[in-house]
């Protein structure tokens, strides 16, 4: 019996390359090829696999509905070979090729930018693509190699290491507080305004003298964004719970004011997050060390 024809590997990339790209110019630069060759690799896929994967306008490329489900598996399945293709070789190989991460705006601008600088300039060969962004992105389908995420982890399929543990502080405006009053004990925030966290639905969680408390707090304003958060408390809009790497410097200066002393807030940790195929790639493993080198056990 003959065995079933298959997908060729350069279609198959060249596809990856363009979703990744968001076009077949795109594509085409980063594979160092003609575009129509590109189109030519995708046509030919699509007519393999008897399906449009994606539709083309001039405003570039989108997927089909098929085409999307279709990426998820490929990616992972291209991710795969690189794994295995770097395990055999990587006693002799420097780390070398694109590393693709995903990070928070405001934990990247304090905390790990100039980490990943210095990262680089040990690593002349691996090339970064990193995005600064407070969304929740689809690790696999948008082939990220990790993310370093703050908060609870609900991902079953991905790799989640603890990186660090995260101080956080409950922290307002002298003028907000000045015009609202100072809350001393945690009860006393459901009488406040709250600066929240687009993701938040639960209220906030302390632990002090009696054990863990959940207080419901009411919310005038939420964002998806940290820095937005801080402007926000620093205008006097509310009271807010952000990382302690954020606030210090605005503490220190008095432009904000911790409340509910001698309560911590439950908060969030560290992590750094990967798809199981991205693991064992010795890139990726080498940020992923350089990074638990550098990092304290709290933050």
């Amino acid at each position: 019996m003959a065995e079933p024809e298959s997908v060729e590997i350069l279609d198959l990339i060249s596809f990856i390359r363009v979703v990744e790209t968001g076009s077949i110019a795109g594509a085409a630069s980063r594979l160092g090829i003609a575009k129509s060759i590109v189109s030519r690799r995708i046509s030919r896929l699509e007519n393999f696999l008897g399906a449009t994967l994606l539709t083309r306008s001039q405003k570039g490329t989108a997927l089909t509905d098929v085409g999307r489900e279709y990426h998820v598996r490929a990616a992972s399945g291209l991710a795969e070979l690189e794994s295995a293709q770097e395990m055999v070789v990587r006693s002799t190989t420097e780390a070398s090729g694109q590393v693709r991460v995903s990070v928070p705006v405001a934990f990247g601008e304090f905390c790990l930018a100039p980490l990943l600088a210095e990262f680089a300039l040990l690593h002349p060969r691996i090339h970064f693509d990193v995005r600064f962004e407070d969304r929740q992105p689809d690790l696999v389908a948008e082939a990220y190699d990790l993310a370093v995420r703050i908060g609870s982890i609900t991902d079953s399929v991905l790799i989640t290491r603890k990186l660090a543990k995260v101080r956080w502080a409950v922290v307002a405006s002298p003028s907000y507080l000045k015009a609202r009053g100072r809350p001393s004990k945690p009860a006393e925030l459901a009488a406040h305004n709250a600066i929240l966290y687009s993701f938040d639905t639960l209220g906030w969680r302390f632990h002090g003298p009696d054990g863990w408390e959940q207080v419901r707090v009411n919310s005038q304003f939420r964002t998806d964004n940290g820095q937005m958060m801080l402007a926000a408390a620093r205008g006097g809009l509310g009271i807010v719970v952000l990382p302690v790497f954020m606030v210090q410097e605005s503490l220190a200066s008095g432009d904000l004011e911790e409340v509910v002393p001698g309560y911590n807030h439950a908060g969030a940790d560290l992590h750094i997050l990967m798809p199981p195929a991205r693991a064992g790639i010795a890139r990726v493993r080498a940020l992923v060390n350089f990074l638990y080198e550098k990092f304290e056990r709290e933050i």
